[in-house]
């Protein structure tokens, strides 16, 4: 098993743009769906954001054409619950698709912050890792990246309880 862990400055990302131009912000990513050619749903969590960050989050979304809506589904004491949908999608494609074309699967969530994109992914082969990078970047710039060799248990631990 190969665990590929990558951060990428990711052209076209509404998202990615969303953290270059709130960098303070740490952005938790659990998904979302690809709808269309030029529309997604994502669930962005802001992690222990100000009163101000929040807003500025919510002012750049409000005012990026590439956002067709935008809505706070909850703030708790420490995380903000933003939707968005989107009406532009990358150039290039999704890193979630790079990955799936690749064989991968995701481990926990993609983090956004201060323009990087990073991911933690596994991978059943070596060369399905390679061309997972070789294919991220046609994407953007690759900020950092590795893989390893790790059993199961390093990967996944010791699952739900």
């Amino acid at each position: 098993m190969f665990k590929v862990e990558f951060g990428v400055v990711h052209r076209g990302c509404l998202v990615n743009q969303l953290s270059r131009a709130v960098p303070s912000v740490r952005f938790i990513c659990p998904g979302g769906f690809i709808l269309g050619p030029t529309s997604a749903e994502e669930i962005l969590v802001l992690d222990n954001p100000s009163q101000q960050e929040l807003q500025a989050v919510l002012d750049h979304l409000e005012q990026d054409s590439g956002i067709a809506e935008c809505s706070l589904l909850e703030r708790s004491g420490d995380k903000a619950f933003i939707r968005i949908l989107t009406s532009a999608s990358p150039g290039e494609g999704y890193c979630s698709e790079v990955v799936a074309n690749n064989r991968g699967f995701r481990i926990g969530m993609e983090i956004q912050q201060g323009g990087l994109e990073k991911w933690k992914v596994g991978c059943f082969e070596r060369s399905n890792a390679e061309q997972l990078l070789k294919d991220l970047a046609k994407l953007g710039e690759i900020k950092s990246q590795s893989i390893s060799e790790v059993s199961w248990q390093e990967l996944l631990g010791q699952g739900p309880a």
